[in-house]
């Protein structure tokens, strides 16, 4: 795990994407630290397609086989794909449906139904699934060997691109995270903005801009916020648009300090109104 890890940034980050995904229970947070155990991983690489840094490294990425009818090919068992993976697919390759041999159909339908949920809500169109006959088995060690080349003859080979940051990059108008700003409990102090790496966040001439587009979930701009004001949702959104709030320019009649509000005519800063209300001012 190198430097860019935002958990190795923020001694509050609860960023836990890569654990969270983990089959083996493999990566273990300390403070300002994170660890792969090698004796775990089995290096199905699920933890490169949600890291929203590109920090994870010496996992190699999943060669898997598609065809010229735009359908990854499963023709004997191996780690299936992430539907986070296969979102990378559907844009980088264009695939559009699997094949499958009929033992391992069972392994792939849950990432399928999973990639077809967030496919639909994009408005995208969804994956088909061909069962195939599973291939025979021969006796005969080089005869084995031969079909094995045959079966797999004529197939496309490929890696999907990793990171959230290249999945932005193949979906450029779409989002996959929803940011609220709680104004209520907002004080406008700009760390969340000041924090976001990919400037997902603004604040400028009276505009707090929500860009989602530009979001690629790492939840620092929530870890920072002491007032807990700003929340980032997991959600697909086609053609996501900036959210702006507005908010006006103050000046403060006890510390005489200029600040922002989010409503017009106010007269105390947020530190100011917080001594008022516990009697202090």
């Amino acid at each position: 795990m190198n430097d860019h890890c935002v958990r190795k940034k923020l001694k509050n980050s609860q960023c836990d994407n890569c654990a969270a995904c983990c089959p083996a229970d493999a990566v273990t947070f300390g403070y300002l630290d994170v660890k792969i155990d090698n004796d775990r991983c089995f290096q199905c690489g699920n933890c490169l397609f949600v890291c929203p840094s590109d920090a994870i490294e010496h996992i190699p990425v999943r060669e898997r086989n598609y065809n010229n009818n735009g359908q990854l090919v499963i023709e004997k068992k191996e780690t299936p794909a992430s539907a986070e993976e296969l979102l990378v697919w559907h844009r980088q390759y264009h695939i559009r449906g699997m094949q499958i041999a009929e033992p391992e159909v069972d392994n792939w339908l849950p990432v399928l139904a999973a990639l077809n949920l967030r496919l639909k809500a994009l408005g995208e169109p969804i994956w088909q699934l061909t069962i195939i006959p599973p291939p025979p088995v021969d006796t005969g060690k080089r005869f084995a060997l031969f079909r094995q080349k045959t079966i797999s003859s004529g197939l496309n080979t490929g890696r999907a691109r990793t990171g959230l940051n290249e999945r932005k990059k193949l979906w450029p108008d779409d989002s996959w995270f929803d940011v609220r700003p709680d104004t209520e409990n907002c004080i406008l102090c700009t760390a969340c903005a000041a924090v976001c790496q990919e400037g997902a966040i603004t604040i400028a001439d009276n505009q707090f801009t929500v860009d989602k587009t530009k979001c690629s979930g790492c939840m620092s701009c929530r870890d920072v916020c002491f007032p807990k004001a700003i929340d980032v949702i997991p959600q697909a959104e086609k053609n996501s648009q900036p959210v702006r709030y507005a908010y006006f320019d103050a000046h403060c009649s006890s510390c005489h300090l200029p600040f922002m509000s989010w409503q017009p005519g106010q007269t105390l800063c947020p530190v100011c109104r917080s001594r008022k209300e516990k009697g202090w001012l």
